[in-house]
């Protein structure tokens, strides 16, 4: 789907600023981010780490949206609007982390415990960096 496409579907419209509402997604976000850190990772609960971590990048990319003036209702086109909207948004790398846990959540694809860490690892760089360069507070 193509940011136009998504505009038509009503999945991207302009709302006003919310502070309040930004700072409550932070927040969750970094609650997830806690839960993460201080969970028991293994083979049989990497793929729940993975969404929740997938989620608090999600978190930060709404807030960032909302900080921006918009409201987005889908995670494809979060990714569409972000790379549009903010200097050197990573598409590729988030579509891919959204393609993986929507395999989870939608189809109960399983990850290896391995891939799993690397790819918990690389959501947490990603939303640190979007976070530091784009969330200023």
């Amino acid at each position: 789907m193509d940011l136009g496409e998504c505009y038509n579907k009503g999945l991207i419209r302009k709302t006003s600023i919310d502070k309040e509402l930004i700072k409550s997604l932070i927040k969750m976000s970094e609650s997830k981010i806690i839960a993460i850190n201080t969970a028991k990772i293994d083979e049989i609960t990497i793929s729940a780490y993975i969404s929740m971590a997938y989620d608090a990048l999600r978190e930060i990319l709404e807030a960032i949206c909302i900080g921006k003036g918009y409201k987005v209702t889908s995670h494809q086109c979060i990714g569409e609007l972000l790379r549009t909207i903010t200097l050197n948004f990573e598409y590729s790398e988030f579509d891919r982390m959204r393609y993986i846990r929507n395999g989870i959540n939608y189809y109960g694809k399983e990850i290896e415990l391995e891939q799993g860490k690397e790819l918990l690892q690389k959501i947490l760089v990603l939303r640190i960096k979007i976070k530091e360069r784009e969330l200023q507070f």
